[in-house]
């Protein structure tokens, strides 16, 4: 028993925390025009919030936890009448921050989409390596109140503007 013990500690060595700014530790909720630009981006189309809210909860090691609580985007393609496409569940991971740079990684991710296109329910595949709230690294500002996200790359991950709640 005390060998499995020995074994257990060397490969799950104690937690040790993660770079985050004091800043970002709390409660925030995303702007919903910012995150219909993304979804509609990432569509291909435009978008417009019509209902939901979208938190994220930072915790002073690093730790997240995104919750998507019935977001409702209509989205507009090219040749597809408008839909009005919902977005359910969670997402947690691991942000780190060094000198205004920002690194997320998102172990686990559960989000649902739906549509109804021309009277038929569509599933919507998301996914952490390309999908809304996935992982990614880019850059920040923070202030007492509000933080903006820049992402790289083409498409963003997550909305750029959020305020904070708590």
């Amino acid at each position: 028993m005390r060998i499995l013990a020995l074994s257990l500690a060397l490969a799950f060595p104690a937690s040790t925390a993660f770079a985050i700014d004091d800043c970002l530790v709390g409660t925030w909720v995303a702007d919903l025009d910012d995150l219909a630009h993304i979804m509609a981006v990432q569509m291909n189309a435009t978008g417009q919030p019509v209902g939901g809210e979208v938190t994220m909860q930072i915790a002073a090691d690093g730790t997240f936890t995104t919750l998507i609580d019935n977001l409702i985007i209509r989205v507009e393609a090219a040749g597809i009448p408008p839909m009005d496409v919902s977005v359910v569940g969670y997402n947690s991971g691991v942000m780190t921050t060094d000198d205004g740079a920002w690194v997320v990684t998102v172990p686990e991710y559960d989000l649902v989409g739906s549509a109804d296109v021309m009277g038929q329910r569509m599933d919507i595949p998301f996914s952490s390596e390309t999908g809304l709230f996935g992982g990614g690294l880019g850059i920040y500002g923070c202030r007492a109140d509000s933080v903006a996200f820049e992402s790289t790359g083409d498409t963003p991950r997550i909305p750029r503007s959020w305020t904070r709640v708590d």
